[in-house]
């Protein structure tokens, strides 16, 4: 028997997975393209983002505790190559034939000067590594930043994560993102028509949205085949204007149970060749206010597997 008590001779609906998986994940991907087990090395260009500096707003987002998204990534003082050694020195001893993906994790990495990206990515390209990811927001994708990007992923196979988070813009504003979806759909066009693949975040539990309209970003995101989706839960995070309002007086937020019937309905209308490169996130436990359940990651995965099960649904199944 499986771990959700499954037989083993239990075959998936769909064809991109093995075990008791219901849909496409991360792991399966990396393993069937590079061969081996692959892992990201967070990397910083110290650039920002233009709802922090004033360009678009300032504080940055309403759920963004100031570190950019990124609580474990290295500081931009170091060199790239510096980066990359320590953060590959730590993890060969964990996987020692591993081979490793370049990750421009913090803030909005093609938001600053395009000499200064070019200088990164020509950086990054000397490194041992097998691809490069890039995360940053469809609003400062233009012309001749997804130019560059192109110029890039000739080299190296580049993916660029754009953070949309939903498609509903009166969530947005107030989130202080800055942007609206229609921006977002514009850069995530530039880089498609230039055949750069994208993997696209949205979170669950956004103040003021309900589980149908979680559903609906998903899908509407699902309907622009990206390469992958990040699924993440609302974390609320010391430092964060969430996190001041929270502390001040608590507010709802969904619970485990909600989290889990919501991503499994999610994973119904995404079609079965999108990645799922996640379903849930981790904030590092200093900062983490709420929820605290989300502290279980693993116990979250096994649960959305269990409900997959239960209801015999799978990735894709709603999708036409």
């Amino acid at each position: 028997m499986g771990v959700i008590g499954i037989k083993k001779k239990y075959t998936s609906p769909i064809k991109h997975t093995e075990g008791f998986k219901r849909y496409y994940t991360m792991d399966y991907y990396l393993k069937h393209k590079y061969g081996r087990k692959m892992c990201k090395i967070p990397l910083s260009t110290g650039f920002t983002c233009p709802n922090r500096d004033g360009r678009k707003g300032i504080g940055g987002c309403c759920f963004c505790s100031g570190d950019g998204g990124a609580e474990f990534a290295p500081k931009a003082a170091l060199s790239i190559e510096e980066q990359f050694k320590k953060g590959a020195a730590m993890l060969l001893k964990k996987w020692p034939d591993a081979g490793f993906i370049g990750y421009f994790q913090s803030f909005t990495n093609t938001y600053g000067p395009i000499d200064k990206l070019d200088y990164f990515l020509k950086e990054a390209c000397q490194l041992p590594i097998e691809g490069i990811r890039i995360a940053t927001r469809g609003d400062c994708i233009d012309e001749e930043t997804a130019d560059l990007l192109a110029y890039y992923n000739e080299r190296m196979p580049l993916v660029a994560e754009l953070g949309l988070q939903t498609i509903f813009d009166k969530t947005a504003k107030r989130m202080n993102r800055c942007h609206s979806y229609a921006e977002f759909l514009q850069g995530y066009e530039l880089l498609k028509e230039r055949g750069i693949k994208s993997s696209v975040h949205i979170i669950n539990g956004l103040p003021g949205e309900t589980g149908e309209m979680m559903i609906e970003t998903a899908k509407t995101v699902g309907e622009l085949m990206p390469l992958s989706i990040k699924i993440h839960m609302l974390h609320i995070l010391k430092g964060s204007a969430l996190g001041a309002l929270y502390e001040k007086e608590p507010f709802p937020l969904i619970s485990k149970e909600e989290y889990v019937d919501i991503v499994v309905r999610q994973l119904e209308v995404i079609d079965e060749n999108i990645v799922i490169e996640r379903l849930t996130g981790d904030g590092a436990s200093s900062t983490l206010l709420a929820p605290m359940w989300t502290k279980k990651k693993l116990t979250v995965i096994n649960d959305i597997d269990k409900l997959l099960y239960e209801r015999n649904t799978y990735q894709g199944r709603l999708v036409r």
